[in-house]
């Protein structure tokens, strides 16, 4: 029985070190759903303009449901939906470049992309990947309305967006959050979610803090 006592003890230790943590976490952890952060309201002032106080984040309760039940699962990956108050619509998308973790921007009005920026590079490799965060490259996608296709040559089509050299992942995944982005509107416009009178008076103070999402 000696011997037993022992992993008893380490058990009651693991236990409440287990209880402690999760305690922590419970005390520490901040819901940013609703919050429009300091990169995020950085982001979407470089497509449409203003200052943080012109942007609301729209409830995700009033466009995740449509999204989730969408065919292509790829709509999941809308993040966050932010409004200006002229009625403009921006999409948060997060995928994968090179790597998961890929967070832009993505300005959607009249159906067609008014605009593109980054949150967050995540892991996208220095002086390759992130270099698709250059305005520079972000550019070629305004004015996509149906998709947008990364090519390596000379674009000529439609759609088509060449790649940053030796990053053509990353390159990939800023088109395909520009795609998901499409999706989304597409989805979402059908049903006034994103229309002016959506959001109730009550529903649209803006959050703000620091951090990232």
């Amino acid at each position: 029985m000696t011997g037993f006592k022992p992993a008893l003890i380490l058990a009651a230790i693991t236990a409440i070190v287990s209880a402690l943590i999760i305690i922590t976490y419970d005390l520490t952890y901040k819901d940013t759903s609703g919050v429009l952060t300091d990169k995020q309201a950085a982001a979407v002032t470089a497509i449409y303009g203003g200052t943080a106080d012109d942007y609301t984040v729209v409830p995700a309760e009033k466009w995740r449901p449509v999204l989730e039940t969408a065919e292509d699962s790829e709509l999941s990956r809308v993040v966050k939906v932010i409004k200006k108050n002229d009625g403009s619509i921006a999409f948060e998308v997060v995928v994968k470049g090179y790597k998961e973790g890929y967070d832009l921007m993505v300005g959607i009005k009249d159906g067609a992309v008014y605009g593109v920026s980054v949150v967050s590079v995540g892991e996208e490799t220095p002086k390759l990947g992130t270099k698709t965060a250059d305005p520079s490259f972000l550019d070629r996608f305004k004015g996509i309305s149906d998709k947008a296709v990364i090519v390596k040559r000379e674009p000529s089509a439609e759609g088509e967006v060449q790649a940053v050299a030796s990053a053509t992942r990353s390159s990939n995944g800023v088109a395909k959050a520009v795609n998901i982005a499409l999706g989304a509107y597409d989805r979402l416009k059908d049903i006034a979610v994103i229309s002016a009178d959506l959001i109730p008076e009550e529903d649209t103070a803006l959050a703000t803090g620091g951090g990232t999402q």
